[in-house]
C-alpha cells in the first residue's frame, strides 16, 4: 500500500520541483535542462543494450553468472527512461542510478528481493560480492553451473502430425 501511495505522489513532486525550478532561473533555462536531460536519455537508452550484450557475453566467457551484468545493464537502461520522462524528480534518480556502487546496491537488494519471492537457489560470487542464480542441476550435482551440461535429442515433427494443422 504504501509503494502505490508513493507511485501517485510523484507527478506531485515532479510538477512542484519544475515550478520551484522555474521560479528560481527561469523557463528557457528550466527547458533547456529538460532538452538535455532527454538527449542524455536518448544516448544512454540506446547504448544500454549494447551494454548489457557485451556484459553478459563476457561474464558468460568467464563462467560467471550472467544475471548481475544483466542487471547492471537494465539499471543503466532503466536511468535512460528516467531521463527522458521529464521532470528533475526522476532526473536525480537518474543520476544516482548512473553512480556505479548506488547502482550495485540497487542491483543486490533487486536480486534478493527476486530470489525471496523465487524461492530460486543463491550462489555468491566471491569477486563482486553479488548473488546469483544457480541452475538446479549444477547444485544438486554440487558443481559450478558454468560446469552443467544440457543433453538432448533432437525430434523432427511433420506437419501433418500436429493436430489441427491444414495443408
Amino acid at each position: 500500500m504504501m509503494i502505490f501511495f508513493a507511485i501517485l505522489m510523484i507527478p506531485f513532486i515532479e510538477i512542484s520541483l519544475a515550478i520551484a525550478v522555474i521560479r528560481e532561473f527561469g523557463f528557457a533555462n528550466a527547458f533547456f535542462a529538460w532538452l538535455v536531460s532527454f538527449v542524455l536519455g536518448l544516448g544512454l537508452f540506446r547504448t544500454s543494450s549494447l551494454r548489457l550484450t557485451v556484459g553478459v557475453g563476457k561474464a558468460m566467457r568467464e563462467g560467471k553468472p550472467p544475471g548481475l551484468v544483466a542487471l547492471d545493464g537494465a539499471l543503466v537502461g532503466l536511468a535512460g527512461v528516467l531521463f527522458l520522462i521529464p521532470g528533475y524528480f526522476s532526473d536525480v534518480l537518474a543520476v544516482l542510478l548512473l553512480i556505479p556502487p548506488l547502482r550495485k546496491f540497487a542491483a543486490k537488494r533487486l536480486l534478493r528481493a527476486v530470489v525471496v519471492k523465487t524461492g530460486m537457489g543463491v550462489q555468491t560470487d566471491g569477486a563482486t560480492g553479488f548473488e546469483g542464480h544457480r541452475t538446479s542441476s549444477a547444485s544438486s550435482m554440487g558443481e559450478d553451473a558454468s560446469s552443467a551440461v544440457i543433453d538432448v535429442d533432437a525430434v523432427v515433427v511433420e506437419d501433418s502430425q500436429i493436430p489441427g494443422h491444414r495443408q
